[in-house]
């Protein structure tokens, strides 16, 4: 437990600033939030020491790849990190992702390090006599390691096979803005005009060679008719847009009689019409909503900088291009499998993800948020484009490799060519086939240990 709160608390100490700022806590109140997941989630680590205590040792080393796994795919958390994740800058090891998602990748990782472990533990008991065996060792290692070599193996196939797939694919061209608008600057009614200003002006530099113009989440702060079909210039964030231009803004409609937001992503041609529509579905707490806060409208008065957003309840392909048919992922959404999955069972030819990270200041939690969307791309194969307000801003390939990025908090524009992917994984439409077996195993453990007692 004290292992996994230690780390947590380091990994995740970006909490306390998102806390204060986005939900406009006091400090005190904003630390006792940060402690209540940081406990919650260095529980995860005592769980599995736990069971791993209550089952018995498997041959070769297999039990602690089983119940770490089941564990991790099991216990939930608001951050659904994986220590799969921790590898998001070795693309050779991230290619089982469009088979398992990262699952498979912990397994092995925890299979390694566990196989290391019980050869160690086997020599320091037979120090004395020099018993051990060339066979036993190999008996505890070769299996993992056999699992890694595959792995490799695949990894390096896979790299070599996307990328073929990727140059064949049709070619697509974005102007990715990144404004570096202050959390003071964007909250700032008086400044809304300039801040888009400033887009617009970033916009215009890239916009001759490039096929679409892609800002963040919630860039546009007017509420914007989500039944209007055309938008009127006062009410278009860039008017004489000369591309098509998909931005974040604020979706709002009466529904039953109450006024209901939405955090969304539009896409507008040229001539204003609006093509499509994205509402988020997968809202954050104690930001853009509070929690039982419908049930206890007292709530609210704790935080008054939550929103009150309505989820959206589908997935959504954006036509840029017949070809070019995006998949809509806000913030959040590019950290889970689940927002990319659904959409590119639409049909979804290219990933774009809107988001705003100015929240969390200058912490690790934007370099974070990059390295679990990483594993989007590989699952679905599809190429993935990051616009954000603070960064990072990027252009990821189908491969998990970074393409192109901006700097953290600068304001630029980042041309890029993507490509247009089809086509699905074993990962997009098994699922978390294999982290379910794995649960299973470790089920049959439990009990069978359980009856033995």
């Amino acid at each position: 437990m004290l292992a996994g709160v230690s780390g947590i608390a380091l990994a995740f100490s970006w909490l306390v600033y998102a806390v204060r700022v986005f939900g406009g806590f006091a400090t005190p109140l904003a630390l006792a939030i940060y402690a209540a997941p940081v406990a919650w989630m260095g529980l995860q680590i005592a769980c599995f020491t736990g069971a791993l205590a209550s089952v018995r040792a498997l041959p070769f080393a297999l039990s602690a790849p089983i119940v770490f796994t089941a564990v991790e795919f099991l216990f939930p958390s608001l951050f659904p990190w994986r220590l799969a994740h921790t590898q998001y800058r070795v693309p050779v090891l991230l290619q089982s992702g469009d088979l398992a998602g990262p699952s498979l990748l912990s397994f092995t990782m925890v299979w390694v390090a566990a196989a290391i472990a019980a050869t160690w533990s086997m020599l320091r008991a037979a120090a004395p006599s020099r018993a051990v065996t060339t066979g036993r060792i190999a008996r505890a290692v070769l299996p993992a390691a056999g699992l890694l070599v595959a792995l490799l193996g695949y990894g390096v196939w896979r790299l070599a096979v996307v990328r073929q797939a990727r140059a064949a694919a049709p070619a697509f061209r974005a102007g990715v803005i990144q404004g570096n608008i202050g959390i003071e600057r964007k909250g700032n009614r008086s400044l809304f005009t300039r801040n888009l200003d400033e887009y617009r002006a970033l916009s215009r530099q890239v916009a001759p060679a490039v096929d679409l113009l892609i800002w963040p989440e919630t860039v546009v702060q007017q509420h914007i008719d989500v039944r209007t079909s055309i938008l009127p210039p006062a009410e278009h964030p860039f008017p004489d847009a000369p591309r098509p231009l998909v931005f974040g803004g604020l979706g709002a409609t009466w529904i039953g009689g109450q006024r209901r937001l939405f955090n969304s992503a539009f896409l507008v041609r040229e001539d204003g019409r609006v093509a499509g529509r994205y509402d988020k579905r997968v809202l954050v707490p104690f930001g853009e909503y509070m929690p039982f806060g419908e049930r206890f409208p007292k709530l609210r008065e704790l935080s008054p900088a939550t929103s009150n957003f309505t989820a959206g309840v589908e997935a959504v392909v954006l036509a840029a291009t017949p070809q070019a048919r995006i998949a809509p992922l806000i913030c959040y959404e590019d950290v889970i499998p689940g927002p990319a999955r659904d959409a590119v069972a639409k049909g979804a030819t290219l990933l774009v993800n809107l988001t705003n990270d100015a929240w969390y200041g200058p912490t690790a939690e934007p370099v974070q948020h990059q390295a679990l969307a990483i594993w989007r791309a590989v699952e679905t194969r599809r190429d993935l484009i990051r616009a954000t307000n603070t960064g990072l801003t990027s252009a990821i390939t189908a491969t998990g490799e970074v393409l192109a990025e901006l700097p953290l908090f600068e304001g630029a524009a980042l041309p890029v060519e993507v490509r247009l992917l089809h086509g699905s994984t074993i990962y997009g439409v098994a699922g978390d086939l294999f982290a379910w077996t794995v649960v299973a195993a470790a089920a049959v453990m439990l009990i069978t240990r359980r009856r033995a007692r």
